[in-house]
């Protein structure tokens, strides 16, 4: 790839033809003023070896823009001064909008077939992955991709530093054809009503971003992952992926210590021995309410655990509060071992002083407050005190929200929730003990703080749940090992959750367990299992020992293709040596699924369903008929 500019200072990229053309940056000043590098005036353009530093002036202002290329890929980044040396003061900054509306542009710019991937900020309220047309208005935060569904070419962008801004891809006029990049968004999809954090210094430099192109989509994202993950690495965990149990999508609230009792014992002596477990071991995991138990029998049971062999683990909201009616529980309560002091202190406000509203039905507490840090220092020295081994912390969107922070030196919501994730990645790591941290409800970046982060929101054991947890294994599948050690395609529901009127049929459980498989990470259950068709179902799906060891395997599957605001039907990887093809249909009515071997980029030949054993011959690819959802796990034989 190489940058070049014109002598009035508009820049191209170049990969042997345009990638995009009249290139240009903006920069706004919080007193209103402007910086347009088109209407600037060109101050000129010093070659540098890997790129061009161009430099522009406007009202006392300084826009000094960057362009370098390295490893197959060009980057840009903009930096806003001003000319007497004062202080600048902003909230936005947009290194690069990209235009594609040239006649010999590549054909992602020109094709009104070609997808734009709208990658959602964070995994609540059911967000989902969507690729549809670049139209006006439409974003992407921190990530997107303009692809072509049917050549798989692609045209990557991408942020890499998430400590300060909030990104965003905003597509502009359909017949104009340009991607705006901004450093500094703050909207519904961030879920704030208050405008983004000012940032002040003598330069103040808008996050890098990355341009990767290529003949396929996949391997884009891919790459992308490995070049955030090589300036902030995965939390890293070498005890193997946890297998087990967690009770929210199974029991809710309806939890008792017989429950957790019975479920611990049958996770431990029958599943277990039927090979569901990771080094030998698997979680028991109490999700929210677990304070209702009584303290001594809770620990009592954890104990029992411990002494089989078994991990147990706990549940936490971290940066919110929810004031529960009819409970007592309001803005006025004191703080759990903070006698004097209220929640009311620490939530985040306004300007005015005024709550932000409730996201999820609870509100955000200001994670830069000196009594959260106190506070959350209590609770992790509760666990390691109790013994507890693993921690699911929800609702950290509420971390990053917007708003008058305590710490003066923290301007925006990046900064105030990277100050608190780091917080908590050292009190894990300063257990003593291998300790998870899985993050649930939680944006995609910043990343690294969190063992595992779930890449979909609630997902049941229903067909429709199947589809929402693929569509982020089809869009998502390269966050595992790069942004977070795992990724958690959520509690797998066999047999009934809680929130469904019915039992689930046997292929939409076969299908919901599966997509954990694939995913490549987290694997715990969530039934209840004093039931005996929930005990059986787990049996038969669960205590497969070779589909557990595609699971141990820390191996996410790649999607065969996209599809557009759905899902993939077939996913490929290699693990040990051996070729493995999962395919999955989620209707309800029968439906006919077909892969095609050569567009998989598999063996033709002979395969082995892992759970009947049936053979299925893929010389030219797989036809397979379905009387509703179900699911297909298959390892290649031979040809």
């Amino acid at each position: 790839m190489i940058w070049k500019c014109d002598d009035k200072g508009v820049f191209i990229l170049y990969e042997g033809e345009k990638l995009l053309f009249r290139g240009y940056a903006l920069a706004h000043h919080k007193d209103g003023r402007i910086l347009d590098t088109r209407e600037a005036e060109f101050e000129g353009a010093e070659e540098t070896p890997d790129g061009l530093t161009l430099k522009y002036t406007h009202e006392g202002l300084v826009l000094t823009e960057t362009l370098w290329t390295k490893d197959g890929g060009a980057y840009a980044k903009c930096a806003l001064s001003s000319a007497d040396g004062a202080e600048v003061k902003t909230a936005r900054l947009v290194p690069l909008i990209a235009n594609g509306n040239e006649p010999d542009s590549i054909p992602l710019w020109s094709s009104l077939f070609a997808k734009m991937l709208l990658v959602p900020y964070d995994n609540d309220q059911w967000n989902r992955y969507e690729a549809v047309p670049l139209r006006v208005g439409r974003k992407s935060y921190d990530l997107t991709v303009l692809m072509d569904e049917d050549t798989r070419e692609g045209l990557l962008f991408g942020f890499l530093d998430f400590t300060d801004w909030k990104n965003v891809f905003i597509g502009s006029h359909t017949a104009t054809r340009y991607l705006n990049c901004v450093s500094g968004i703050a909207d519904e999809g961030t879920h704030d009503v208050c405008p983004h954090g000012t940032l002040i210094g003598k330069s103040v430099e808008s996050s890098r971003l990355v341009v990767l192109y290529g003949s396929d989509w996949r391997g884009l994202l891919e790459k992308y992952g490995v070049l955030v993950a090589a300036d902030q690495p995965p939390m890293r965990w070498t005890e193997g992926v946890p297998f087990g149990f967690n009770s929210f999508a199974g029991l809710a609230r309806r939890m008792s210590n017989e429950i957790f009792e019975y479920t611990a014992k049958f996770m431990r002596e029958e599943l277990l021995p039927k090979d569901f477990q990771n080094r030998g071991a698997v979680y028991t995991n109490l999700d929210g309410g677990w304070q209702r138990l009584p303290e001594d029998e809770r620990f009592r049971i954890k104990d029992e655990m411990h002494a089989a062999g078994q991990k147990a683990g706990l549940y936490d909201g971290p940066f919110v509060y929810r004031p529960w009616p009819g409970t007592g529980m309001s803005f006025e309560t004191e703080i759990p071992g903070f006698p004097g002091h209220t929640y009311g202190e620490i939530m985040l406000r306004d300007e005015f002083g005024r709550l932000l509203p409730p996201v999820d039905g609870l509100y955000a507490i200001d994670v830069t407050h000196p009594l959260w840090y106190e506070w959350t220092r209590q609770k992790f020295e509760n666990y390691k005190k109790w013994g507890y081994d693993y921690l699911k912390i929800d609702f950290l969107s509420h971390g990053a929200m917007e708003g008058v922070h305590y710490d003066k030196t923290v301007r925006t919501g990046r900064q105030a929730v990277t100050k608190a994730y780091r917080f908590i990645r050292e009190l894990a790591e300063g257990m003593g003990y291998p300790f998870f941290i899985s993050t649930s409800i939680a944006p995609l970046f910043p990343c690294g703080y969190g063992h595992a982060r779930r890449f979909c929101c609630d997902t049941f054991g229903t067909n429709e749940y199947v589809e929402y947890c693929l569509n982020a294994q089809t869009y998502g599948w390269w966050e595992n090992h790069t942004l977070y050690e795992y990724n958690d395609a959520d509690h797998l529901v066999l047999l009934k959750s809680f929130n469904v009127d019915r039992d689930t049929t046997l292929g939409e459980a076969k299908a919901r367990f599966l997509s954990g498989v694939i995913s490549g990470g987290v694997m715990l259950l969530s039934d209840d299992f004093s039931r005996p068709e929930a005990r059986e179902r787990a049996l038969t799906l669960a205590g497969n020992p070779e589909v557990n060891r595609i699971a141990r395997s820390e191996k996410a599957f790649r999607p065969v293709d996209s599809n557009g605001t759905s899902a993939a039907h077939a996913y490929t990887a290699v693990i040990d040596g051996k070729q493995y093809l999962a395919v999955f249909s989620w209707r309800t009515a029968p439906e006919t699924v077909t892969v095609d071997a050569a567009r998989a980029g598999i063996p033709a030949g002979t395969y082995r369903e892992l759970y009947t054993g049936e053979r299925f011959d893929l010389t030219e690819g797989l036809t397979w008929k379905t009387e509703g959802c179900d699911a297909l796990i298959l390892e290649y034989t031979g040809a």
